[in-house]
């Protein structure tokens, strides 16, 4: 941890013989709603186990991860009570990672699950009701009980039968006395102390008793104690074993009082020293904390004291609206807490304030000089080897100080040259620059008006010069070479060289201001010319070596407003030109440093390197330091204990004791650099937040699963991850990877986040880490892994489900394909076969026939022309049995229009020749029946081959067809009036082809006939 928290202000008051030290004290960082914060108003702290600062502020709870505030809203949300924005005064912490709430204004309590963003209402039922007026406190005991104190009405225990605050009986109050907030419960002796009008009531856990002053069987002398036991407001009992009370005895005149007393409770103590101080305004103690660091702070209203242990009193913070330096406004102090770095942090009904923790003498220190008797405007600073602090002041001289900051007194303006008229003379006072010569320990101060002071210490002998050379331009600053030679630099751009007493000019800039001359390692002579450049002389005779000026190349500046120069190793040159401009003389090119990189602002005032070749960086926007071994800029303020960076940019040096020192206006600076360095390994990073668009998910909940499961279409989410270290906040670079869209680890902004859109489905993890200014990383890299469902298209199922759907789609194509081959393959071997059967029979009948009439044609002309008869009979068969199968294939024959029209045509021309007459009728359902071309050619050379039967067989007047549709069946019935037959003795092919026929329709066929009754056949097939 940094040890540098705690800042050591001084408030020098030049009109008085010596110089004191103010007290030590703490300087405070604001927050306000600027930052983030709800309300000004902050009303309750607490932190939690992972490092999370939980507020309450008249708009509700707030939670600070170091970096940004967030708050939390339930309204609507399922599963939970709406979560008050209203006065939050307690925040408590149970043992499962729940908070305790209470709203004062509304009267409510309740419980919040950070884990699951929920909130619990809890009825508050006491035995009476509640009076219009009251006050209450919330708080727990060791055994994790939650109780309300409740003043007037008693004190209230959470019953988690009744799931409510129900009165706590086992706490016995006399008859009339008055409960107030405030108790105690001492572990040690294991025993509670409630605070009532009428004096303590101490409740014995051991024995379940209740005590007071007036029933005091054990004589403990707490309850003795008279002058505590009217109107007691507070008790606490720190770790020393000191009983702290707060009373308003009537015997006092009403007043508060505050009471110290030992262990035995008899004993007054003296360690209230400096709680009287007169603060101008009325106040009340309130409250008192112990750190776990064992710091004491009492606070309350218009009050605010931290009680210090080596001087073993109380230091006042006072209210002021200016909080410059110690101060911090408020008017009234609700809460004290210690964080788990030993940070303090103050909630006000100003703000919330921050205070860095430190011990004294063990940080930056902040010297304050006043300007009530003598204007301050310190233009350089050096110590000498005796650490006496020589600071020139302009127009007053030179101020020294010990190194206890005492005023020390030298006579160095004195013993003038006879011929200078006064204001030559007053001209030394209008000091600039300062340098102490290594040979001889003589100070040399330049002046306005080219006037040079030579004072030794040792012999207090002075020397005054005023040569030509300076053309009586300010001396702006003043250095050594390597052999002694000391060396100035003008208002006017000239540099000059003094040796073997005489000054010799060895380079005039003709213009410009020559702010800063500095020799390097290798005796270069560096000179910064301000609205000029920066320029590299040979000293022995001022020729130019180098010289860089302002451009776009990787060989220019930045600006030309010079201001510093110091060397940051062998080959680089840190030179101040409102960015950092770091300058490689072995290459020629230069690297720029801007805000853009890290820097508080592009207004580099002062450099100085320290001992361990950090350089230290003061700008108008505060101290940095720049780590040229890792590249890091880690800035430092108020919450480092560094308050007066922006005004010292007059001025920087090395202490003799390694010390980095800077000043400026009225104000002195320094500290060691190894109070700011650290090998203490950061803590690993937390993710803090989860937010999905503009929704913040519950992160407890979030990072307790193995994977976080996204919906396809949440696919645009923010990352927020800290160490949950304000005190390090920025002095920690992070380092995130998401795993399948990240190449290589990425340098986190100052945000402490990563927002990620439109990421496609998949697995993802991402990864960050941390690293303090001086490379160490954190122990473990944190790791956050995401799954993006696919939408249920892209799914392994839905592809699967499609694949397979597609191959089935496929095998059905090839299906129909392959029954479509084997329908025409069925149609040409029916084709065959019918051609075969009754055209291949006919012909060769045709034939036989016609060879046998053409043999008789010479020799028997009537078997002859019988033959040609039977020849024309089968031509005329074979040419319908044609025309049945043409039929059959037409697809527009498919229809059952087409089929009856068909038959009634067929039966019509059948028999018509023979006088039979035709009834032919068919229902208008069959209309809609459907069948393949197989069926429908077996329907019609059925209903055919009745017809042929009728014709030929029948000797009938009347034959009748009906067609109609049943039950999802296609009924046909054809008969007649002729003759009729036995069934049984029926033995022709035609009645067994029709039946076979019906059986491809899968039907029943019905023959019914007798001799002299007519014939009757029914077809039943099923249709679709």
């Amino acid at each position: 941890m940094l040890k540098h928290t705690v800042s050591i202000c001084c408030y020098l008051m030049l009109f008085t013989p010596f110089i004191s030290r103010a007290q030590q004290g703490f300087s405070f960082n604001h927050f306000t709603t600027d930052e983030g914060l709800a309300s000004n108003d902050v009303r309750s702290l607490y932190q939690d186990q992972k490092g999370f600062i939980w507020l309450g502020t008249i708009n509700g709870i707030q939670r600070f991860d170091g970096s940004k505030f967030i708050s939390y809203s339930l309204k609507g949300k399922k599963g939970s009570d709406d979560l008050p924005v209203s006065n939050l005064e307690f925040i408590i912490p149970d043992n499962k990672g729940k908070l305790w709430l209470y709203f004062p204004e509304i009267r409510e309590a309740g419980v919040f699950d950070p884990a699951k963003f929920t909130y619990q209402k809890i009825p508050i039922r006491p035995k009476q009701p509640l009076p219009g007026r009251i006050n209450v406190r919330m708080w727990k005991d060791s055994k994790h009980n939650i109780y309300l104190n409740v003043q007037p009405a008693g004190v209230l225990r959470y019953d988690s039968i009744s799931n409510s605050f129900v009165s706590a009986t086992e706490i016995a109050f006399p008859k009339g006395w008055n409960v107030g907030p405030s108790s105690f419960e001492d572990t040690i002796e294991q025993r509670t102390w409630f605070c009532t009008d009428s004096g303590f009531v101490l409740l014995d856990h051991k024995t379940g008793k209740t005590y007071t002053r007036h029933n005091n069987p054990k004589q403990i002398p707490l309850l003795n104690n008279w002058r505590i036991q009217e109107a007691v407001s507070h008790i606490f009992i720190d770790k020393q074993r000191r009983y702290w009370v707060f009373n308003w005895p009537v015997y006092g005149g009403g007043g508060q009082v505050l009471h110290c007393l030992d262990e035995t409770g008899t004993r007054y103590l003296k360690d209230t020293a400096g709680l009287t101080v007169y603060t101008g305004k009325y106040g009340e103690y309130r409250n008192f904390y112990q750190t776990p660091r064992n710091n004491i702070w009492i606070f309350g209203l218009n009050t605010l004291f931290n009680y210090n242990n080596r001087l073993k009193k109380f230091f006042y913070y006072a209210n002021s609206e200016s909080e410059t330096l110690l101060n911090i406004h408020y008017d009234q102090v609700n809460a004290v807490l210690e964080d788990s770095e030993g940070g303090t942090w103050v909630a006000t009904n100003q703000g919330l304030f921050f205070a860095a923790p430190g011990e004294e003498g063990n940080g930056v220190a902040n010297v304050f000089f006043t300007e009530k008797n003598e204007s301050k405007d310190f233009t350089d600073v050096l110590q000498l080897k005796n650490g006496e602090y020589w600071i020139t002041n302009w127009s007053k001289g030179v101020l020294v100080l010990d190194k206890n900051f005492k005023r020390k007194s030298y006579n160095i303006f004195k013993n003038y040259p006879a011929d200078w008229v006064y204001a030559r003379r007053e001209g030394t006072k209008l000091t600039w620059c300062m340098h102490q010569e290594k040979a001889t320990g003589d100070i040399w101060i330049g002046s306005n008006g080219g006037l040079v002071t030579r004072y030794n210490p040792q012999s207090d002998k002075t020397t005054f010069y005023n040569p030509p050379e300076f053309a009586n331009a300010t001396i702006r600053y003043i250095t050594e070479d390597q052999a002694g030679n000391i060396w100035f630099s003008t208002q006017r751009g000239r540099v000059v060289k003094y040796s073997g007493g005489k000054f010799t000019i060895v380079k005039d800039f003709g213009s410009g201001i020559a702010i800063k001359i500095f020799f390097d390692k290798d005796n270069w002579l560096w000179v910064a010319v301000q609205g000029t450049g920066l320029f590299a002389l040979n000293p022995a005779n001022g020729r130019l070596i180098q010289q860089y000026i302002d451009g776009k190349t990787d060989r220019n500046l930045f600006a030309l407003n010079a201001s510093d120069i110091d060397q940051l190793n062998d080959s680089v040159i840190a030179f101040a030109a409102s960015a950092l401009n770091l300058v490689n003389k072995r290459t020629g090119k230069v690297r720029i440093i801007s805000y853009e990189n890290g820097l508080p602002s592009n207004s580099v005032q002062r450099l100085r390197i320290d001992n361990k070749g950090y350089l230290w960086i003061v700008t108008n926007n505060g101290l940095c330091r720049y780590n040229p071994f890792n590249d890091n800029i880690t800035p430092y303020n108020k919450k480092d204990g560094v308050i007066l960076a922006e005004k010292t940019v007059a001025a920087d040096a090395l202490g003799t004791d390694g010390s980095v020192i800077f000043a400026g206006g009225n104000a002195l600076m320094f500290f060691h650099p190894e109070i700011f360095t650290t090998n203490q390994q950061p803590p690993d990073v937390t993710i803090t937040d989860f937010k999905l668009y503009n929704e913040y998910l519950p992160i407890d909940s979030l990072i307790s699963q193995p994977t976080v499961k996204l919906k396809y279409e949440q696919n645009s989410f923010s990352i927020y991850f800290s160490a949950l270290s304000f005190l390090n906040r920025d002095k920690l670079a992070y380092y995130y990877k998401m795993e399948g869209i990240d190449d290589g680890w990425v340098r986190a902004d100052r945000e402490q986040m990563v927002n990620y859109s439109l990421l496609p489905p998949g697995h993802y993890t991402f990864n960050v880490y941390c690293e303090n200014i001086d490379g160490v990383r954190s122990k473990n890299i944190t790791t956050f892994s995401i799954y993006i469902r696919p939408p249920f298209w892209r799914t392994w199922f839905f592809i699967g489900l499609m694949a397979t759907a597609l191959a089935g789609l496929l095998y059905f194509i090839h299906r129909l394909r392959i029954n479509k081959i084997l329908a025409v393959e069925n149609l040409r071997n029916r084709v065959a076969r019918d051609l075969h059967d009754d055209m291949g029979s006919t012909l060769s009948t045709i034939n036989i026939l016609s060879t046998m009439a053409k043999s008789k044609l010479s020799t028997d002309n009537v078997r002859a022309s019988e033959y040609i008869g039977k020849i024309s009979d089968n031509s005329q068969r074979m040419m319908e049995a044609m025309d049945d199968i043409v039929w059959s294939i037409k697809p527009m024959n498919d229809s059952m229009q087409r089929i009856t029209a068909r038959m009634r045509e067929i039966a019509t021309s059948v028999l018509e020749a023979k006088d039979i007459d035709l009834d032919f009728r068919t229902d208008p359902s069959i209309d809609e029946v459907k069948m393949d071309m197989e069926a429908r050619r077996d329907f019609f050379l059925l209903f055919k081959e009745a017809i042929n039967n009728i014709a030929k067989y029948s000797r009938c007047n009347l034959a009748r067809v009906f067609l109609t549709v049943h039950n999802k069946r296609l009924i046909m019935r054809v008969e007649d009036d002729g003759i009729g037959f036995n069934i049984q003795e029926a033995d022709g092919n035609g009645l067994g082809n029709m039946q076979k026929r019906a059986t491809n329709l899968k039907g029943r066929l019905n023959i019914q006939s007798k001799p002299g009754a007519g014939t009757q056949i029914t077809l039943n097939i099923p249709i679709a």
